[in-house]
């Protein structure tokens, strides 16, 4: 008895090793970045009430935002890479149940972490000439 169940605890106790260290990790890291915020190591993630890009779908023209819920519906966005350049801009769609929201991509291709701010008055009036809110039925 004492032979067989010596190897099915020594696996036991390897496949616990393994797969201990799959386990969630605390810490995001990003893929590119080389500045250091504040005291954080280089190249952290940290958590923000910025929307911010977290899906684009190329083909349909859609991306999907984190923290874009305070926005009304048909807002118009732009958004910023890092580097603080305009990369497109955006009109948000009717809320949805989940904590994300979506928006048309109208001008410009996001890319994902790229940052969503509502664009001024001016600006949105301009736009709300070209680009017209559905008519509802």
């Amino acid at each position: 008895m004492l032979q067989t169940t010596t190897p099915i605890l020594v696996i036991s106790a390897l496949l616990l090793c393994l797969l201990s260290g799959c386990g969630g990790s605390s810490g995001i890291r990003v893929t590119e970045g080389d500045q250091q915020i504040g005291a954080a190591p280089t190249g952290s993630l940290f958590y923000t009430t910025d929307a911010t890009i977290v899906h684009v779908d190329e083909f349909e023209r859609l991306a999907t935002l984190r923290n874009a819920r305070s926005f009304a519906e048909y807002t118009f966005l732009e958004t910023r890479n890092i580097e603080g350049i305009k990369s497109a801009t955006l009109k948000t769609r009717p809320s949805r149940d989940s904590g994300l929201r979506t928006a048309d991509v109208l001008e410009g291709m996001p890319k994902i972490n790229d940052r969503a701010t509502p664009v001024g008055a001016d600006e949105s009036v301009r736009l709300s000439k070209i680009y017209r809110d559905p008519v509802e039925e």
